[in-house]
């Protein structure tokens, strides 16, 4: 079995929510894997492949564009909520019950939206218990709760 890396790895495509998702999925398969979500617009392509070959030596790692965005079709949204819910439905196409999800920019909100939203209510009663995403990190980016909590100076973050 050929071993891929980031520069190596076969793009593939899911459907999903009208949506064809493009995707690439490599590294060490068998636990909970890692979901990529890029910044604004940013691609799969994006991602620097030393930092993603990196975690590949331990989890499965998974890119993908995002609605409207490069080689997955529809329209880019115009809401955290609609990325965060597309994401979602990209992640539940591929059969998936729990992941890792990371995020950079707006790709923070989006896995912090994924991480609030427990799909499990919407997927068949056989599918295991929770089906959301397990953790989540946020690279350079703000989180929801650090725009609405005062400053220090009793200020609201704008």
């Amino acid at each position: 079995m050929t071993r891929h890396s980031h520069q190596t790895v076969p793009t593939q495509r899911v459907d999903a929510a009208g949506v064809r998702f493009a995707y690439r999925r490599f590294g060490k398969s068998g636990g909970v894997p890692l979901v990529f979500n890029q910044h604004y617009i940013g691609t799969m392509d994006y991602w620097d492949p030393a930092v993603t070959d990196g975690l590949a030596r331990d989890c499965e790692v998974i890119l993908f564009n995002n609605t409207g965005v490069s080689s997955s079709s529809g329209e880019v949204p115009t809401t955290f909520e609609e990325m965060g819910a597309n994401a979602v439905a990209f992640i539940k196409a591929l059969g998936l019950t729990q992941v890792d999800v990371l995020g950079i920019s707006i790709g923070g909100f989006v896995a912090s939206d994924q991480r609030c939203r427990s799909f499990a209510n919407t997927l068949p009663s056989a599918v295991p218990r929770p089906a959301r995403a397990r953790s989540v990190i946020s690279v350079p980016s703000l989180s929801r709760q650090s725009l609405h909590t005062p400053s220090p100076h009793g200020e609201q973050a704008e």
